[in-house]
């Protein structure tokens, strides 16, 4: 499992060096690892009306986990694997209907593609253009913690709760 952490620029700033951060690890683990590198909780609450410093999820893969960022197309598939339209995978209110799924796929998300030309995009601004996983791990705005570069050490602990916290009545 890889979990990929989001900075959220809440209180207007970046946290670290790169805006993600991504480790391989389950989240509840990550996210002690992620406390033991980092030195603060990755949930705290730097500015009560941005909410938590990091956005935080979970994926089966790196390439599943960076895909977003990469500008990868999310698709359907049926249940044998094929890929269909959203309209016969997406049910309304439920998700995917049963034997479905969903993910991204190595190729260049249209929507994005469409915002890019709307905006008068030139090809020296690469924004919304897709990207190889070999691409974005050289763009310098990702770090990736892979499983063999983590101590034993940063697996144990517990993450404090930090920043403002709100208090019932």
């Amino acid at each position: 499992m890889w979990t990929r952490f989001m900075d959220m620029h809440s209180g207007g700033g970046q946290k670290e060096e790169w805006p993600f951060i991504i480790i391989e690890a389950p989240e509840d683990e990550a996210r002690v690892i992620f406390y033991n590198r980092f030195g603060h909780n990755p949930e705290r609450v730097t500015c009560t009306c941005c909410g938590e410093d990091y956005s935080i999820s979970e994926e089966d893969s790196l390439e599943q986990a960076t895909a977003y960022d990469r500008n990868c197309e999310h698709a359907y598939f049926r249940p044998d694997g094929t890929e269909c339209q959203r309209d016969e995978a997406w049910k309304i209110g439920s998700g995917c209907a049963e034997g479905y799924s969903s993910g991204y796929v190595e190729r260049q998300n249209q929507s994005k593609m469409r915002i890019r030309l709307d905006c008068n995009t030139t090809d020296d601004e690469p924004w919304g253009l897709y990207m190889t996983l070999d691409e974005y791990l050289a763009s310098g705005e990702v770090l990736v913690i892979r499983a063999d570069e983590i101590k034993d050490e940063e697996r144990k602990g517990d993450v404090p709760v930090e920043g403002y916290v709100w208090q019932g009545d």
